[in-house]
C-alpha cells in the first residue's frame, strides 16, 4: 500500500503502525511524489491519502489520477476537516474515513481492499469451478 500524507509526523506514525499491522508500506509526501511511485512500476494496492495535501496534487486530484491512469489500485481519501471528509466520503463512498479514525479498522479496511483487488486481477484457472445456470421452474 501506498500512504501519502504531507505531515511527516502523521505518516511516520500511521505508516508505522500498519507495518505493526503486517502491512507493506510505501510512503510518499506529496500528491507528486505518490504518483512517481504509482509510475515505477511497484505493484500497488491501495492508496491511503490525506485529501489535504499540500501543493497543486492534493488528494483528490491524486485520486482523480489514480481512478483514470491506474483505475485498478483502490483509493482512501481522509481529512481532520469535516467539510474536506464529506467531500472523501462523497469521492470515495465505498469506504469514507475520517480521521482520527480507529487504526485497528483501517488496517482491515486495507487489507480487504487489497485482496479484492488481487481477486479482480486474477484471470480464472482452469480448476475454478464455473457458475452453473440456474434453471427456471
Amino acid at each position: 500500500m501506498l500512504l501519502a500524507d504531507d505531515d511527516v509526523i502523521v505518516r511516520m506514525a500511521l505508516g508505522e503502525y500498519l507495518r505493526t499491522c503486517g502491512l507493506k508500506v510505501l510512503e510518499a509526501a506529496s500528491g507528486k511524489e505518490a504518483k512517481a511511485v504509482l509510475q515505477s512500476g511497484i505493484d500497488v494496492d491501495v492508496v491511503l491519502s490525506d485529501a489535504q495535501l499540500a501543493g497543486e496534487e492534493t488528494g483528490f486530484a491524486l485520486a482523480q489520477w489514480i481512478r483514470r491512469y491506474r483505475p485498478t489500485v483502490e483509493v482512501i481519501l481522509t481529512s481532520t476537516v469535516l467539510g474536506k471528509a464529506q467531500a472523501a466520503s462523497e469521492f470515495c463512498a465505498r469506504f469514507p474515513t475520517k480521521a482520527p479514525y480507529d487504526s485497528s479498522g483501517l488496517a482491515a479496511r486495507i487489507r480487504a481492499l487489497a485482496a479484492e483487488r488481487k481477486r479482480r486481477a486474477r484471470p480464472p484457472s482452469s480448476t475454478d469451478p464455473v457458475p452453473r445456470k440456474r434453471r427456471r421452474p
